[in-house]
């Protein structure tokens, strides 16, 4: 990561990213992380960051690398920081870099590459041969202007990325795009994420009739709008029109499987079929008119549009070239026009009708027994904010709660203390998705003090890796080394939780009859708890070598994960032997509360 002298001067998007002081700890990869939040939406930055910041003296041009939780995308990115006070263009060769990393990480030698590169690209590789992956991402993200060095640079390394997946990875597609992140695409973002609507221009469609809905807080008018009105308004605004949308348009790639070209060929060859073939759009207005109500042809002035939905339709037609569009002359769209006066209903308006924001499982898990007491005991809980399922994603980017504790690594870490690490870190969605994994996770007994008991766990463990992994390289001890060589390994935090899970009778000394019964004796923050678990997870470390051969394949070969496990159990027997004082503290602030342990 590259830097230079000089501090920048502000602007909303980045005055928002300089108020979150959870963030400097991270040093350069600060707005790296604050742009990964807000594209993202992840609740957690600091677990985000600790599973995929990749930034090192020798990392081969790879600052981060994220492979989402459903394994449908992959993002890889390199950071540049400027101090200065009147910032210039980004340099370009940092661009340019992304050429290397994309190499590295999908061609390189596995033993060639630094430990901290080594599990994320059996973890992308992994992803790619699994046939998952739709999208790969490549992002420049800097805070300087944008500049058309860096966009050619960008697609050089597009071209590469894209010619080795077609080689190396033949039978998937994938849609490979690459974007330079700096000062202009920064407030864009903040812009949108303040008001949804970005165009404030007016139309006027001609609309063969429709009918509206009025309530309250909104009122909407369906209709149908010609194919080329839209193309038209793409042509003037682009992505700008999809505001309220978080994908943005994805581009179209040659593939009967890809959703926009599928669009593209429909409107070519069935024009007269679009309506109904294509699910339509709906677009935020900020107010509509339907004039010549009655007649034959009726007009629908507008002002302001933003497509909440529809942005994969809108951007296929508009890319449609001179030739092809003439063959959509009579093709119409089904749109659905939304003006909305409360905020609220139209922040939820925003999540429902996305298509990359769906409703989630998380969104219904929300309203079960279970969350709905959780969230009820930790209102008893001194600085824990727990949400249970109510998505704040990417608005927690700016709208930051310190005392959050997110339903995302809630999950992985009662998953993980419970034997579970490959669930809490391949599989997360499935705890949400699925009925019984989700039922077995948040089972009736789970209360708000065991979760503070396990999330305390986890986050003492993060501390843990970053203070390992902050140690340069040529100054670690061999004991380092091989720390910084485990924690290196994707999944390895869970891994070491599984493993404090399995140990956790001889951590405390005493038989344990349910493992969720245990919390702590004083009502403890998570902060507080995290503290408590530090000695602990600080001689556990020491022993973490044990727990390598687990980390293989991810932690999905199960039977290694038992072995390392035993292995582990073993060490740590011994350890507490000869250095008793910090598990006889965990031990002394425990218990297991008996109206906790329920069958």
């Amino acid at each position: 990561m590259a830097q230079q002298d000089e501090k920048a001067d502000g602007t909303p998007g980045y005055a928002a990213f300089e108020s979150r002081d959870d963030l400097t700890k991270y040093g350069d990869n600060a707005l790296l992380l604050f742009v990964a939040q807000l594209r993202l939406g992840f609740d957690d930055a600091d677990t985000f960051a600790s599973n995929s910041l990749t930034d090192g003296s020798n990392d081969k041009k790879c600052d981060l690398v994220a492979v989402s939780a459903d394994k449908q995308r992959i993002v890889l990115a390199q950071g540049y920081m400027s101090n200065k006070s009147n910032v210039g263009e980004a340099p370009a060769n940092k661009a340019s870099d992304l050429n290397t990393g994309v190499s590295w990480l999908l061609t390189g030698a596995l033993d060639g590459l630094p430990e901290t590169l080594r599990g994320a690209a059996e973890e992308v590789r992994d992803a790619l041969n699994g046939g998952e992956v739709q999208e790969l991402q490549l992002w420049y993200v800097h805070n300087c202007k944008e500049s058309k060095n860096v966009a050619d640079e960008l697609e050089q390394a597009l071209k590469t990325a894209d010619g080795i997946v077609k080689r190396d990875f033949p039978g998937i597609e994938v849609d490979v795009s690459a974007i330079e992140i700096g000062r202009t695409v920064l407030e864009d973002e903040y812009a949108r994420m303040q008001a949804p609507i970005l165009v404030s221009d007016e139309f006027t469609f001609d609309v063969p009739g429709g009918f509206e809905i009025v309530t309250q807080d909104w009122s909407a008018f369906s209709t149908a709008v010609a194919v080329a009105d839209l193309r038209a308004l793409w042509e003037a605004h682009k992505t700008k029109l999809m505001s309220p949308n978080i994908r943005d348009y994805l581009g179209v790639v040659r593939s009967s499987g890809n959703i926009n070209f599928g669009i593209k060929e429909t409107a070519k060859t069935q024009p007269d079929n679009f309506a109904i073939f294509n699910n339509g759009i709906t677009v935020l207005v900020n107010d509509y008119e339907l004039q010549d109500a009655g007649m034959p042809t009726q007009r629908l002035r507008v002002e302001g549009v933003g497509i909440v939905n529809g942005g994969q339709t809108t951007g296929a037609l508009g890319s449609l070239n001179q030739v092809e569009a003439a063959a959509t002359t009579h093709a119409m769209v089904m749109a659905r026009f939304v003006k909305c006066t409360n905020t609220t209903v139209l922040g939820d308006i925003v999540k429902y009708n996305n298509t990359q924001n769906k409703v989630e499982a998380t969104d219904f898990r929300s309203k079960d027994a279970v969350q709905d007491r959780l969230r009820k005991e930790f209102a008893d809980v001194t600085d824990a904010d727990y949400r249970g399922g109510r998505r704040g994603g990417a608005t927690d980017a700016i709208q930051r709660v310190r005392t959050l504790v997110p339903d995302s690594s809630v999950a992985q870490s009662v998953a993980a203390f419970h034997g579970e690490p490959n669930l809490a870190y391949n599989e997360t969605r499935s705890i949400w998705d699925n009925d019984a994994v989700y039922s077995r996770v948040f089972r009736e007994s789970l209360t708000a003090r065991h979760i503070v008991y396990t999330y305390g766990l986890l986050k003492a463990i993060e501390r843990a890796k970053q203070k390992i992994l902050a140690i340069p390289e040529t100054s670690r001890t061999d004991a380092q080394r091989r720390h910084a060589a485990f924690f290196s390994a994707r999944g390895s935090n869970y891994l070491l939780m599984a493993a404090a899970g399995a140990c956790i009778e001889t951590m405390l000394g005493v038989a344990v009859a349910d493992r969720y019964a245990l919390r702590f004796k004083e009502n403890l923050s998570p902060a507080a708890a995290t503290s408590a678990w530090q000695p602990v997870v600080d001689v556990a470390v020491a022993f973490s070598s044990h727990l390598m051969p687990a980390t293989d394949r991810g932690l999905k070969a199960l039977d290694r994960v038992k072995k390392a496990l035993e292995d582990f159990s073993a060490m740590l027997e011994a350890a507490r032997s000869a250095n008793p004082a910090p598990f006889d503290e965990l031990a002394a602030a425990t218990e297991e509360s008996a109206s906790a342990a329920k069958p």
